[in-house]
């Protein structure tokens, strides 16, 4: 008995230790973490045009991007009837001749981002970015570029394209799926086109923005040679990535210009139940 209630005091004087230090723990990380938030939103906010800016200059994008996308039903009609297209064959091994170990390890680096294992947490951490410095409606688009691989999934099932094999050219990682149109450039263009987007709308112009937004515009320009250097899919894959996925992002802008243009109205105020998701800076004077 006396070594139960030992064991029975000792129990006592741990969750006792425990109640009194996660408070301070709790304590400790907010006096650390809340002012650094508060700072990174203050300079968020004045740094970012208003809702309604934000909203004019993002029409123009959507109209000129719009403007650049045709021809991706008659690229897929062709696809399905031919295993690859004139100069898929000789573009691909114009790239391959390319043996530098640097420009294999730059390729791989440049498609690796690509597949879910970091794509999804890279996806869910740019969104909590934004979420943190309370450009909330912005996070919630982050995370939805990922229903590009929706229509990628339709469109593979429908065109039932093989992928390049060993006997044509070099392959990389052999993939057991359709190739057109390619995955990677279409998550790329959702993604990191809709992180351009939203860096070049809603925030000026500046040294870190402006490198963010080439770094984002790198990754979509290099991801297509790199998915046919590295024997993924043909040029011709990679070409109709590029148009389905603008397609999907020129979707994915149009419905954010209207979900914004509700929230920041050129005239009148925002719903109530919409103001949870205003821009920090609203209030500020045009």
């Amino acid at each position: 008995m006396p070594a139960k209630t030992t064991r029975q005091g000792n129990n006592s004087d741990i969750s006792s230790m425990n109640n009194q230090g996660l408070p301070e723990l709790a304590a400790t990380v907010e006096q650390n973490i809340k002012p650094v938030m508060t700072e990174a939103q203050r300079i968020a906010a004045q740094t970012s045009f208003s809702g309604r800016k934000a909203v004019s200059r993002g029409t123009m994008f959507l109209a000129f991007y719009l403007w650049l996308l045709s021809g991706a039903v008659m690229l897929s009609w062709i696809a399905q009837r031919t295993q690859f297209f004139p100069g898929d064959m000789a573009i691909t091994k114009i790239l391959q001749k390319r043996k530098n170990p640097l420009v294999r390890r730059f390729m791989l680096g440049i498609s690796e981002i690509g597949f879910p294992k970091l794509s999804i947490p890279l996806s869910i951490s740019f969104a909590a970015i934004f979420w943190a410095l309370r450009f909330r409606l912005e996070a919630f688009f982050i995370l939805l570029t990922s229903s590009s691989h929706l229509l990628n999934a339709l469109v593979k099932r429908l065109i039932k394209r093989p992928r390049p094999t060993d006997e044509l050219v070099t392959v990389a990682r052999v993939i057991n799926e359709p190739s057109f149109p390619s995955g990677h450039v279409m998550h790329y263009i959702n993604l990191f086109g809709l992180l351009s987007y939203l860096l070049a709308t809603n925030w000026r112009s500046g040294r870190l923005r402006n490198i963010l937004i080439a770094i984002c515009i790198a990754l979509i320009a290099f991801v297509g040679p790199s998915r046919v250097y590295l024997g993924a899919h043909w040029p011709s894959d990679v070409m109709a990535g590029y148009l389905y996925g603008g397609l999907w992002f020129g979707g994915i802008m149009a419905l954010y210009l209207r979900v914004k243009s509700w929230i920041h109205p050129s005239q009148g105020r925002t719903p109530e139940a919409m103001k949870p998701l205003q821009q920090p800076n609203e209030d500020e004077e045009e």
